[in-house]
Formats: structure tokens, C-alpha cells, sequence
């Protein structure tokens, strides 16, 4: 998640991530769900129950304030451990229709966009308004206005809204 990740010590804070199983066929439905907290290192483990062996699935995930990334291509589970990896974070085309952003350049690494807080698929102006209120009431905690994590929701939030509202993020999916 690109407000969580820090460029200077090559770290995320750890939050938690919903992951999803898709079809790999229109209209690409949920096989499975799981939720599971990412590392610091931008690493989870993530269970699933329903998932076939040598079956084409699409990766989806979800944060709080994130927009929705898939993966770009199919991936498949191994028929003996059930057992695949992924990684989004090492070149943007892992991202269906490279919609993720570089935040940093030594190692390279890209991230989901930051800002959609009503999880609607786009970052604009409603998501800047749940912020700006938010920050105006002095809001804390673990919060979905809390882009970048400091359990606190101000300006240093609002930017990462207005950035990638400006830039007209959204969702991209098959």
C-alpha cells in the first residue's frame, strides 16, 4: 500500500489485506476469500480453503483504503502442497493494466495506489471529503481516513486522496 510503505528503511506498516480467488472467466466470480496480515516486508501468508489444484485463478486484493489491484495474469496452485506465491510489489505489469505506482527506485519497488477510503474503485473527491472531515474532528485510531498509518487523520492523508484523485486512479479489472 503506497501510504504505508516508508522508501527510506525499505518498509511497510504491517496492516491487514482481503484477498480474493477469481474465476479465471467472465464474470470472473469469488472461489475463495481470506484475510491476512501483511509484514513489514510486504509479505503475507495467506489460507485458502477451496482452492483446486492446477486451476487458473485471478489474485485480488483489497485494503481499507486502497483501491482493489488483480493480479495481471492467471496464477495456479501446486496439486501436491496446494501452494502458489505471488508478487506484486517487484514490476508494475504484475498489476492488471499496471495500476499500481512506483514508491521506490533502490529496489525497485511499486504499490497498491493509496486513497480510495470508501472503497467505491476510484480515489476522488468523496474519498478527500471522508479525510478532510475526519481531520477537521481530529480523528485517530485505525481508521480508514488514516492513509499513511500514524493512527491519526490530517493533511499528510488528504495528499496521497488528492494525488491520485488528480491522477484519476481507479479500480482496473478484466
Amino acid at each position: 500500500m503506497e501510504g504505508l510503505y516508508n522508501s527510506a528503511s525499505n518498509t511497510l506498516i504491517a496492516d491487514t489485506v482481503r484477498y480474493f480467488l477469481r474465476s479465471n472467466a467472465s464474470p470472473y466470480s469469488i472461489i475463495d476469500s481470506s484475510k491476512a496480515k501483511v509484514n513489514t516486508s510486504g509479505s503475507a501468508s495467506v489460507p485458502f480453503t477451496k482452492v483446486q489444484p492446477e486451476t487458473n485463478y485471478f489474485l485480488a486484493i483489497k485494503h481499507r483504503n486502497s483501491i482493489e489491484t488483480w493480479s495481471s495474469t492467471v496464477i495456479k496452485f501446486t496439486q501436491f502442497t496446494k501452494q502458489t506465491s505471488y508478487n506484486f510489489t517487484d514490476l508494475v505489469t504484475k498489476a492488471f493494466g499496471n495500476n499500481m505506482k512506483q514508491v521506490d527506485s533502490s529496489p525497485v519497488r511499486f504499490a497498491v495506489y493509496s486513497g480510495d477510503v470508501n472503497q467505491d474503485g476510484t480515489v476522488d473527491i468523496s474519498d478527500g471529503s471522508l479525510i478532510d472531515n475526519d481531520a477537521f474532528n481530529f480523528a485517530s485510531g485505525y481508521l480508514p481516513t488514516d492513509i499513511n498509518g500514524d493512527e491519526v487523520s490530517d493533511l499528510a492523508d488528504a495528499v496521497f486522496a488528492d494525488n491520485n484523485g488528480f491522477n484519476f486512479v481507479v479500480k482496473i479489472t478484466p
